[in-house]
């Protein structure tokens, strides 16, 4: 290399120095100035406690509804998502087989009526046999057979007839004895006949009504099974109907909490995807802790009466355990999160005179406004920076008055 080369070399390396400021003390780093702070003293609000859990809602009930008999069905009025009040008909058979089977019972009812004599709608239980008219006359014979043989005796013992004519009164009488007793037993055999035919026309008039299926409460159609001119066997689905006013709020409470909970405790909650809140009440509580996943099965009841809450929604919500108790609260702003970790900031004075701001780790609770619950990390009455933002450790600070 030649000289003139290498001396362009040095003195392009000594331009470059200069420019990164690595020429001496001319180019050191500047201290970084103190950032002026001001302090805000760690309060305390009077809050309600309450339990963070996570649950799902559930329709209040869930029924499958089908028929009781067989037979072709003839119309489904409903469909998915329609709602439904108390004994409205969901489904219907076709009705002319069970008006023919009702028809047939009640004729069957009227004849065997008739033959006892009294004519429709009889009392069997106030019903007298003795008076109905066979029975009468054969209880008359009964009686003039009994004359006829007391007199035939009477004539036998005076020598005035033979002991032959006697046996011939006894056997008439115990011939009309006889005949009454089976008239007696024939209207017997009548009342029991209008007993069984009365209660062959109920089952038919039950078998009419069974052929259509009507909703026991007011729901919501969740699920049509089956469609017009179907078949269907006895119990077959005909649709699904949910109860969702009030709704359930099925929640799971982790078992160190398990103890706080109480029935009529209020629930505070909101849906996935809805902002909204929502109120419920506690109304049962599960007897035990599931191995599994160590949780207490809680039930809340959801006024619904709107049906804006749909079963199956996922739900966050809080059960008030307490009506309220004081809680550590600071500003929002006081409060930096980094890699899931939330600090607050104090100032400590050095050795030195200088201000340097020092991370406190705490965990977070609820949101109160411009303020946030300190579950845990600082005590109420310790002096915190109000705004934060952008500030690390041990950075210099300058507190303002």
């Amino acid at each position: 290399m030649t000289r003139s080369r290498l001396t362009g070399h040095v003195a392009a390396v000594g331009l470059l120095l200069a420019a990164c400021g690595g020429g001496g003390e001319a180019g050191a780093a500047a201290p970084r100035p103190p950032r002026p702070v001001q302090l805000v003293t760690v309060a305390t609000a009077e809050l309600p406690r309450k339990v963070p859990v996570t649950g799902v809602l559930a329709a209040q009930e869930e029924l499958v509804l089908g028929l009781e008999v067989a037979g072709r069905l003839q119309s489904v009025p409903v469909d998915v998502g329609d709602a439904v009040t108390a004994d409205t008909g969901v489904g219907a058979l076709a009705s002319r087989e069970f008006e023919l089977a009702e028809a047939r019972a009640a004729a069957a009812v009227s004849a065997a009526e008739s033959r006892l004599g009294r004519g429709a709608g009889v009392d069997l239980d106030a019903f007298v046999v003795e008076d109905v008219p066979a029975v009468r006359e054969a209880r008359a014979v009964v009686v003039e057979a009994t004359l006829h043989r007391d007199r035939t005796a009477q004539m036998v013992q005076e020598k005035m007839q033979p002991e032959s004519v006697l046996e011939s009164a006894a056997a008439a009488l115990a011939v009309a004895e006889s005949r009454l007793q089976r008239a007696r037993d024939d209207v017997q055999s009548s009342i029991a006949d209008v007993r069984l035919r009365r209660v062959e026309l109920l089952q038919a008039q039950k078998r009419r009504a069974d052929s259509v299926v009507k909703a026991p409460w007011a729901g919501r159609v969740a699920v049509r099974h089956a469609i017009a001119g179907q078949v269907l066997a006895a119990g077959a689905p005909v649709v699904t109907l949910l109860r969702i006013d009030p709704l359930r709020l099925r929640l799971r409470v982790p078992d160190r909490l398990a103890t706080e909970v109480r029935i009529g405790q209020e629930v505070e909650f909101t849906v996935d995807g809805d902002a909204r809140p929502h109120l419920g009440r506690v109304v049962r509580a599960g007897p035990a802790i599931e191995r599994g996943d160590r949780t207490r099965l809680v039930e809340a009841e959801v006024a619904n009466p709107d049906g804006v809450l749909l079963p199956g929604a996922f739900c966050r919500a809080n059960i008030v355990v307490a009506e309220a108790v004081p809680v550590v609260v600071v500003p929002k702003t006081a409060v930096v999160a980094f890699a899931g970790v939330e600090r607050v900031f104090t100032v400590e004075v050095g050795k030195d005179g200088a201000s340097k701001a020092q991370g406190v780790i705490v965990e977070l609770g609820r949101e109160l406004g411009a303020d946030v619950e300190v579950v845990q990390g600082i005590a109420a009455g310790a002096r915190v920076v109000r705004d934060a933002k952008g500030l690390a450790p041990q950075a210099p600070v300058a507190v303002e008055k």
